[in-house]
């Protein structure tokens, strides 16, 4: 239920973005605010994805059967109650995240986990039955990671993780649409209006492409100000690195479950494809992304 790689993507991409705000602005970050820049990112995402758990059921029972909701292992409104408790409580973390280095509370951030809550209800209870809508909700959860992280302890330069947001919301809605690409029958049988339920396969898989190839000139942004935006160059040659191997893996995995796709009708073979190459295969290399952040921070 925890789901401990998305865990630690939200955690550690709060920390490490935080990080680098604080050497771009030469200061330094004390151990409280580190440990509220990962307990917050892991109640919100725990939260939200309990959720996620009730609301996918249907599918799940066909996809993922072995799941505990779906199992019987947890019942619906156990799942329900902890999954609200954990979000509230993140608001409440992310207005004290300040709180023992200033003594005051950080009002920002809190109305900008509120608003992440309400973005995660949304797709949970609507937005996942009504299509790109619903995989945009997502991929601004995800984008607001490192834009969270910088808020957090910085809610005075909303600019600082601006570039790099915008282009993970382009990346994830791509990658959300080409994970409802994998999941298509299940979700036909229960009745979600995904991208790809509404238009098919292989054309949804034409419009997550447009949106991966977005991400290309937007997270550079971040480093080398190539449009003239005055963005704060937060970062360096080793964050370019690590973007422009991302945006590899994102094309190739891409091409690798077209392929399939337009070769095999077999669904049990595309199915595998999608989780092999979108479901986890993208999920590593944003991770390694993350790891190439991080580093950043040492150069």
């Amino acid at each position: 239920m925890i789901r401990p790689p998305i865990l630690f993507l939200c955690s550690f991409g709060a920390v490490v973005s935080a990080l680098n705000c604080a050497i771009y602005m030469n200061e330094s970050l004390s151990f409280f605010q580190i440990l509220f820049l990962i307990l917050t990112p892991a109640f919100l995402s725990t939260g939200t994805m309990f959720h996620n758990d009730i609301t996918d059921l249907e599918s799940d029972k066909i996809n993922r059967p072995n799941k505990p909701v779906p199992s019987g292992l947890l019942k619906k409104k156990t799942v329900y109650y902890i999954g609200l408790t954990l979000m509230i409580g993140s608001i409440f973390l992310a207005a004290l995240v300040n709180y023992m280095d200033t003594r005051m509370i950080n009002w920002e951030c809190a109305a900008f986990t509120v608003f992440l809550v309400i973005i995660a209800l949304y797709y949970n209870y609507y937005g996942k039955h009504h299509g790109l809508a619903g995989h945009m909700a997502v991929a601004v959860g995800v984008g607001a990671i490192p834009y969270w992280g910088g808020l957090a302890v910085f809610p005075n330069q909303p600019l600082l993780m601006l570039p790099l947001a915008a282009a993970i919301f382009f990346q994830e809605t791509g990658r959300e649409i080409m994970v409802c690409a994998g999941d298509y029958i299940g979700d036909i049988k229960a009745g979600f209006k995904t991208t790809p339920v509404r238009h098919g396969r292989k054309r949804s898989m034409k419009i997550a492409l447009l949106f991966y190839l977005l991400f290309i000139p937007i997270f550079p942004l971040s480093a080398y100000d190539w449009a003239g935006l005055q963005m704060p160059q937060v970062f360096g040659a080793v964050y370019l690195i690590g973007g422009s191997i991302l945006a590899a893996s994102l094309l190739i995995t891409w091409f690798r479950t077209y392929m399939v796709v337009i070769k095999t009708d077999e669904e049990e073979k595309i199915w595998k494809s999608f989780e092999r190459n979108e479901r986890i295969g993208t999920r590593v290399m944003i991770i390694v992304f993350q790891i190439f952040i991080f580093l950043e921070v040492f150069y």
